[in-house]
């Protein structure tokens, strides 16, 4: 006789990061999309990255970036992105 043990898929769990600071508080995802749309409007392609560095001061509700290309040129922005 031959058995077959199946297994029941387990669902992945849903996480949420907010960055609290004062009365302000700003989701992860939300600052990853907002930097991701910069980088799309300056005609950037994504999977062309090899490293996407983000940086978020609270203080000053202002997102920063430097993302590297697969050749190794730099792209950051000097102006923030701000929430």
């Amino acid at each position: 006789m031959h058995y077959t043990i199946t297994h029941k898929e387990e669902k992945l769990m849903k996480t949420k990061i907010q960055v609290q600071f004062g009365t302000n508080g700003v989701d992860v995802k939300d600052i990853e999309k907002a930097v991701k749309e910069d980088l799309k409007a300056k005609e950037v392609v994504l999977n062309k990255l090899d490293t996407l560095d983000i940086y978020f001061k609270p203080a000053e509700n202002a997102v920063y970036y430097v993302a590297t290309d697969k050749a190794g040129k730099e792209i950051k922005n000097d102006d923030a992105i701000s929430f």
